[in-house]
């Protein structure tokens, strides 16, 4: 391998194998994940002291039951009680409940693997080049 050629396109064609790989599994993994995430609705809540002396906030599911989550969340500890919040619930179990909003979720990977399905794939076409060179 003297000739400098041939080290660009090994070096090339590992980055375009990594690239088209491990993008295409992160674009699908972030896409599964936000399939997951898809359709919790928007409810509210409020954030209280429970008999531990800890912060939680509470909702009233559709099913007519007051749930409760730990308010371990950054958003929810500044807070104080009394304080109204904004709880995501899960459609398929009322009990599920979040402050962050489900909609963001999945979108590092997804962009992550854009990125590097992009790359792998403009490495492919740079190894087609130096294959020609």
């Amino acid at each position: 391998m003297d000739d400098p050629i041939d080290a660009i396109s090994l070096i090339v064609e590992v980055f375009s194998w990594i690239g088209v790989a491990a993008g295409a599994l992160l674009v699908v993994v972030g896409y599964i994940r936000k399939a997951v995430f898809h359709g919790w609705r928007e409810t509210l809540g409020v954030v209280v002291v429970d008999g531990r002396g800890d912060l939680v906030y509470r909702w009233l599911g559709d099913d007519g039951v007051l749930y409760e989550a730990p308010s371990i969340d950054d958003e929810t500890q500044v807070l104080e009680p009394g304080d109204d919040v904004t709880v995501y619930v899960n459609p398929r179990d009322p009990s599920v409940g979040r402050v962050e909003d489900p909609r963001h979720e999945g979108r590092a990977l997804r962009m992550t693997g854009w990125i590097l399905l992009g790359l792998g794939v403009g490495a492919v076409v740079l190894q087609l080049v130096l294959l020609f060179v």
